[in-house]
């Protein structure tokens, strides 16, 4: 049985912000039977998609030349995506979106078609300004053949607010704990 590789991704611009902390709680417990991967979002320079529609034809991949033909080979090589971000005005972070919205050659190639993806969404009034987030991500997942595992969202605004929030720390420990039995 070969290695499952993890791609944890924070689209925070905040270095060590919430989301980061979520994302390296999980990081930090992962069983070294795991080859995991952290990216940073806000360390790449990725365009909008511009609807060239290069990414329909021929080999069906996205022909803007910018970091995401970085990103591109790291998502498609994981089994298992992790992916957080802060929300904003009820939606993902900028750079987040973008990279949502480069996954768009993926859809015709089916290139992410059985992985398993978790989404992280710390938020300063908590759950219940995630709802619209958790639902583009599962319907961009269901569309990209992705098995959408869950989520966790988290109370936490100001950068160390989570370690206030007991109940999304303990959601991250039993995902972790998932993880490692290879349950999902």
């Amino acid at each position: 049985m070969s290695t499952k590789k993890i791609l944890l991704i924070n689209g925070s611009p905040r270095k060590n912000g919430n989301t980061s902390a979520m994302l390296n709680t999980l990081h930090q417990q992962l069983d070294r039977k795991f080859k995991s991967e952290f990216i940073r979002l806000y360390d790449y320079q990725i365009g909008p998609c511009i609807d060239c529609r290069g990414c329909k034809k021929n080999d069906l991949k996205c022909i803007v030349d910018d970091d995401m033909q970085a990103l591109y080979p790291k998502i498609e090589n994981a089994d298992v995506l992790i992916i957080g971000t802060p929300i904003y005005w009820f939606g993902p972070s900028a750079q987040t979106k973008l990279m949502l919205d480069r996954l768009r050659p993926q859809y015709g190639s089916q290139n992410l078609a059985g992985k398993k993806a978790v989404l992280f969404t710390p938020a300063g009034t908590g759950e219940k300004d995630c709802d619209l987030t958790i639902e583009m991500f599962k319907r961009s997942f269901q569309a990209l053949g992705i098995k959408y595992i869950g989520s966790v969202t988290a109370e936490a605004y100001d950068i160390g607010d989570l370690k206030n929030d007991h109940t999304a720390l303990s959601e991250v420990e039993a995902l972790t704990a998932k993880l490692n039995s290879q349950e999902l």
